[in-house]
């Protein structure tokens, strides 16, 4: 209900997101909404524990290791502005870049210390692999922190989580139009994304009760006679593969 056109996109729907974007063996690694949110609800004497327990939680997450990896995607809701925004990590370039569809003076420095923040947590989490596999004194927390001015501006105060799940299927933006982010089709875009993907386990059961509704709306029509309905029993045949879609 939250794709609806003018609702606010929730952590459910981003992270089922991630979850079918993450491929094994990427080296794009997409993070979930709670990771930030973590981050964002620990102080910072205890950023080393919350590591400890990231760590374990992202063992079986990516199958590369950290030298193997281009991008990291972390998903940020900024609870001051109730806006979502996307940090995306680049360890080749050394270099973090915050994409976000409204910024503004009053938020900006703290979604540029929130970045600081995950970066160290980034260090905790995979200190053994910075030990063992990159040059002396790489750190996560070293990183320049920039703002991308590739990223495009929302025009409402609801399509910023469009806006993140747009950039991390393609953050490059080459398959969106300028003024595709505002228009209600792009939701419906998403929706029928996250519906048809192959790992939906619930894809069968929804086809199956949406052809069940429009059986039951066929009837309907047959029974009152409509003028543009054939007025003998619909044949039932099986769903085509286009009519499925």
């Amino acid at each position: 209900m939250c794709l609806r056109p003018e609702e606010w996109i929730n952590d459910g729907v981003l992270n089922a997101h991630v979850y079918y974007l993450q491929e094994k063996g990427s080296g794009n690694w997409y993070f979930p909404t709670y990771m930030a949110e973590q981050v964002q609800n620990t102080r910072d004497g205890q950023l080393f524990e919350l590591a400890v327990k990231l760590r374990r939680e992202n063992t079986n997450r990516f199958t590369v290791g950290l030298k193997k990896c281009e991008k990291m995607f972390i998903p940020v809701f900024d609870r001051i502005g109730s806006h979502w925004y996307l940090i995306v990590v680049l360890p080749s370039d050394t270099k973090v870049e915050i994409w976000d569809s409204l910024p503004g003076p009053k938020y900006n420095a703290g979604r540029y210390q929130q970045a600081e923040r995950i970066m160290k947590v980034l260090d905790h989490i995979y200190n053994e692999e910075i030990v063992n596999y990159f040059e002396k004194g790489w750190q996560f927390a070293k990183f320049n922190i920039v703002r991308t001015d590739k990223a495009r501006r929302q025009v409402n105060g609801c399509d910023c989580g469009v806006f993140v799940m747009n950039w991390l299927q393609d953050i490059e933006c080459r398959s969106h139009g300028s003024n595709k982010f505002q228009h209600a089709s792009e939701r419906v875009r998403i929706a029928l994304s996250l519906l048809k993907n192959p790992r939906n386990r619930r894809l069968k059961e929804v086809r199956e009760s949406a052809r069940r509704v429009v059986d039951e709306q066929l009837d309907k029509l047959v029974e009152q006679k409509d003028p543009f309905i054939p007025h003998h029993p619909i044949a039932r045949k099986p769903i085509t593969r286009s009519q499925a879609k």
